[in-house]
């Protein structure tokens, strides 16, 4: 029986997957199979060394049993269309340093046009090829004659609707209770379903297309697996003809997993990667030495940087290893911490079968391992020959927590050493912060930051200590003010302890008051209609936020104090609007807001693609922001307020021509009430159009032909 150490996941449910697990098996190599159901857990032969896992995983659980199972690697047996699931399995991947073998059946129709259109093949009239289930469902909608469905229950929702019809169709699904059930929510009667298991040959296909009185037969490019073949031959047999969804193009897999063509190919190399067959000579260690001491290495960093024959890394690294680890002494050692360059070096080198690059504090932890991580992935040839090791470090988050006597559990991790950071957003919503800097310089800047929002209100009491030279001879952990921080001289390196508590006080919703903003004769969106276009527009943690027409900027100021993490760029082409927008963006010290000169669309094109756009002024030039924030993001979320008709007009017109979804349209009239006396009474505001919409994901290109063959 093979160790722990050669486990191998497999995510599969198909033919292909059963195969590669039993194979396996076979030679002694534990197996944990993935199945998206209960029927696949049933078909696989119980096995002493293969665990099944049923139920369908997203990326979080993927990455969590990649993560707890110390697996050799991973290979995706999965449905070649089912895209999505290869995409989750990648990123999981990606995320947990497993290599991941993408099996490729090798008899794969790939019959396409690359027009996007369904097509027939000229060859063979029989057939006509769509790219997914819902342009075989438009295309087939203005066709007549009955359906047979043999594509799976999964998408058959999807095609009904796209064909308008469900009484047309008959569908060939799995005999489990989540394939009827599926049958059932796509509007199908038990007459209408055929509930079989596979494999079927030419005959049986036959006898179901004339059972079902079908003029057309709906499959999918699966290959000699998926009974592709035997399903073209029937419908040439009986004289009707086939609408087929494309194999879905791997081109961009290719770049990220290791694309194995064929079933004995992947089993070659699974075997590789459980220990079997040709063994790697070579060992590559990615190794975290800690916050600096030697006393703050692993002794498992220690033994990998004594057994190197080559040790690369920073030079304030390596020169910091030469100085105290003895273990690095008389090691050939090259400050180059280039990915690229030290692959590159070890190739030119076969003579170095031991190699390791240092970094500083813990591998996964703000670490340049992670860039040599996501080189190797796409380096397979290099991996035959090299089995990568990553070593993790005392990172100087656990090192300086141990030493000031406070857990870091609930801290929000920050850097701005090398990278943009948002400190005073971050510290105004996060009790406890821990960041790193890039030197003495950094930290002054920092303390600047935090006393100016202290002196606006921004920030309430705060409480700081700061770490230099941790685990060094001159360590020091020492509390100290914002002001105390911008006093600092002495260069070294550090790190940043603030905690403010004022932080629970923070609204989580939007809703500040208009008196919260430096006023001006510029416009300004209300307290109400702000808080409910906020709503509207939905921001997540790292938006990017358009605000066009930003007036006071109270909905950028809002944005921008609401997700510390978003980018918010707000566009306005008045001198006087734009005097305040400076004006309160000081008051808040925001740092993750800038500020754009210029009438839009033009001012737009310098700006990074947007995730949202709030719309609260356009100049008249509403369609042609519209048709430039769309060509930028096809999927962006945008939110309109209009109080004029003109704009409302101008508005619904480009919408008719827009690809958009999730139309809303609100009118909002707040009424205040105020004094007059010794009377209170209503004053009406005006009333606001609030109008939402999200891209379709298609650009107007697209649009045009979809809605274009929709007509055929």
């Amino acid at each position: 029986m093979k160790s722990e150490s050669g486990k191998i996941l497999i995510f599969g449910g198909t033919t292909e997957g059963r195969t590669v697990a039993e194979r396996l098996l076979a030679e002694g190599v534990p197996c944990t199979v993935c199945v998206a159901t209960q029927y696949g857990e049933e078909v696989l032969q119980p096995h002493p060394l293969m665990t099944v896992h049923s139920g369908r995983l997203d990326r979080v659980g993927m990455t969590q049993m990649m993560l707890e199972g110390h697996f050799s690697c991973v290979i995706d047996a999965t449905h070649p269309h089912a895209q999505l699931v290869s995409g989750e399995i990648r990123a999981a991947c990606e995320q947990t340093g497993l290599t991941c073998l993408r099996l490729q059946r090798e008899d794969a129709d790939a019959q396409s046009d690359g027009s996007g259109t369904a097509v027939a093949d000229s060859n063979d009239l029989s057939c006509v090829y769509v790219n997914d289930v819902e342009e075989a469902g438009a295309f087939l909608s203005s066709r007549p004659g009955r359906i047979l469905v043999t594509t799976g229950s999964k998408e058959l929702v999807r095609f009904t609707r796209a064909l308008g019809d469900p009484s047309r169709i008959t569908a060939r699904v799995l005999p489990a209770q989540e394939s009827l059930h599926a049958c059932a929510e796509a509007g199908l009667a038990g007459k209408q379903i055929f509930a079989m298991q596979g494999p079927f040959g030419t005959d049986m296909n036959c006898a179901l297309i004339r059972h079902a009185e079908a003029s057309w037969l709906l499959t999918k490019q699966t290959g000699a697996a998926g009974g592709y073949p035997e399903k073209i031959e029937a419908v040439r047999k009986c004289g009707i003809r086939a609408v087929v969804v494309r194999t879905p193009s791997t081109e961009n897999e290719s770049r990220e997993t290791a694309l194995i063509s064929g079933l004995e190919r992947t089993i070659e190399k699974a075997l590789q990667y459980a220990g079997i067959g040709q063994q790697r000579a070579g060992v590559l260690s990615l190794v975290g030495v800690g916050v600096g001491a030697q006393a703050a290495g692993t002794q498992q960093a220690q033994e990998a940087i004594a057994s190197a024959q080559v040790l690369f890394g920073a030079k304030s690294v390596l020169d910091n290893l030469t100085k105290t680890w003895q273990q690095a002494a008389g090691r050939k050692v090259i400050a180059n911490y280039d990915s690229g360059s030290i692959l590159a070096y070890l190739e030119e080198h076969p003579e170095v079968r031991n190699a390791a690059v240092a970094y500083s504090g813990d591998s996964g932890f703000y670490s340049g391992a992670s860039s040599m991580l996501a080189k190797l992935k796409k380096e397979e040839t290099f991996k035959e020959n090299f089995e990568v090791r990553v070593i993790c470090g005392i990172s100087s988050v656990s090192w300086f927590a141990a030493r000031a006597g406070i857990p870091w559990q609930d801290w929000k991790i920050l850097s701005s050493h090398g990278r943009f950071c948002n400190v005073t957003g971050q510290v105004r919503r996060n009790r406890e912060c821990f960041l790193l800097v890039a030197n003495a310089a950094d930290l002054r800047q920092t303390g600047a930051l935090l006393a100016r929002a202290q002196e606006q209100g921004t920030l309430g009491k705060l409480q700081l200590i700061y770490g230099y030279e941790l685990s060094r001879a001159g360590e020091e952990i020492c509390p100290c003010t914002p002001q105390d921080l911008i006093e600092i001289t002495r260069e070294g390196l550090y790190v940043l302890y603030i905690r403010h508590d004022d932080a629970e006080k923070v609204p989580v919703l939007p809703g500040m008051p208009d008196t919260a903003f430096i006023r001006g004769k510029a416009p300004m969106t209300s307290s109400e209609i702000r808080t409910l276009s906020l709503c509207r527009l939905g921001l997540t943690a790292k938006s990017v936020v358009w605000d066009v027409g930003a007036g006071t900027g109270s909905v950028s100021i809002e944005a921008a104090l609401a997700c510390p993490e978003a980018k918010i760029w707000s566009i306005e082409c008045k001198k006087d609007a734009l005097a305040l927008l400076a004006e309160n963006r000081a008051k808040y010290s925001l740092q993750n807001m800038s500020i754009i000169e210029g009438h839009a669309p033009e001012a737009l094109i310098e700006l990074p693609v947007p995730t949202h756009v709030f719309i609260g002024g356009s100049g008249g030039e509403i369609g042609s922001i519209l048709d430039f924030v769309l060509a930028r993001n096809s999927r962006a979320k945008v939110v309109v307020n209009c109080i004029t008709s003109e704009t409302l007009a101008a508005l619904h017109a480009a919408l008719e021509r827009l690809p958009i979804r999730d139309l809303q349209c609100t009118q909002v009239m707040v009424n205040r009430e105020e004094v007059l006396g010794t009377y209170h009474y209503l004053r009406a505001g005006n009333p606001v159009f609030i109008i939402s919409f999200q891209g379709e994901g298609k650009t107007q290109c697209e649009f045009g032909r979809q809605k274009s063959l929709r007509g055929l």
